[in-house]
């Protein structure tokens, strides 16, 4: 498979924010989900009602099971055994990249309460929110990222494009947060050190993902 004539689709470096994406006519995600509502609502049914949504639930699942099936069937894997084989399981604060990500979550988070408990001014709520939306899917896209250094299941030309993907996240979520923070520092000089060290952090994070996404944290001396 070739790169050059496979073009990730849509969810493959999806953000879940549907309502700002360029790409919803091209995600089939988008699409079913967008059918599925419709459907429900020409039967005349709540699709947000719970029993509604467990039961889509468990149709997605088993859409799921089918592709993973065909899939694995295609690549001569037998799954019938999956549950025996021991999956090798990864510490993501061995990584560099993982522990500067889940830092600014950390601090990221700390800050957004302190703003909520005091109060959000309009000129920035916007920003807000995007600070609010990224910082915790910055931390679970670095731990995605991780995780796939072990994974055995794809192909290095597949793998690659997946970490590719979730790269392209979270560098996404770096700089929509950088922007959101920067604005926010004009309108709130009182929390000039905590807005630029979490500026700081993202610049760290970026940079980590451009050098070495597979460096570990050297352990401390004893």
């Amino acid at each position: 498979m070739s790169k050059e004539k496979y073009k990730p689709p849509p969810f493959n470096y999806c953000d879940y924010r549907c309502e700002r994406c360029d790409e919803r006519d091209n995600c089939r995600v988008f699409k079913e989900n967008q059918e599925r509502i419709m459907d429900h609502y020409l039967k005349g049914e709540d699709p947000y009602n719970p029993d509604v949504f467990i039961k889509d639930l468990g149709n997605i699942f088993a859409n799921t099971n089918r592709m993973i099936s065909k899939m694995a069937e295609e690549r001569g894997i037998d799954i019938s055994d999956a549950t025996s084989r021991e999956v090798p399981e990864v510490n993501p604060e061995e990584y560099v990249v993982y522990r500067l990500a889940y830092v600014y979550f950390q601090e990221a988070h700390a800050f957004i309460k302190e703003l909520e408990n005091s109060g959000v001014p309009d000129a920035i709520r916007e920003d807000f929110e995007d600070l609010t939306w990224y910082h915790t899917l910055i931390a679970a896209k670095a731990g995605r990222l991780v995780s796939g250094f072990v994974d055995d299941f794809l192909d290095e030309e597949l793998q690659a494009i997946e970490e590719e993907g979730t790269i392209g996240v979270i560098q996404k979520g770096i700089t929509l947060s950088s922007e959101a923070l920067h604005h926010m520092l004009n309108e709130l000089p009182e929390h000039l050190y905590a807005i630029s060290d979490l500026i700081n952090l993202l610049k760290r994070l970026g940079k980590q993902l451009q050098t070495d996404i597979h460096q570990k944290v050297v352990p401390d001396k004893a």
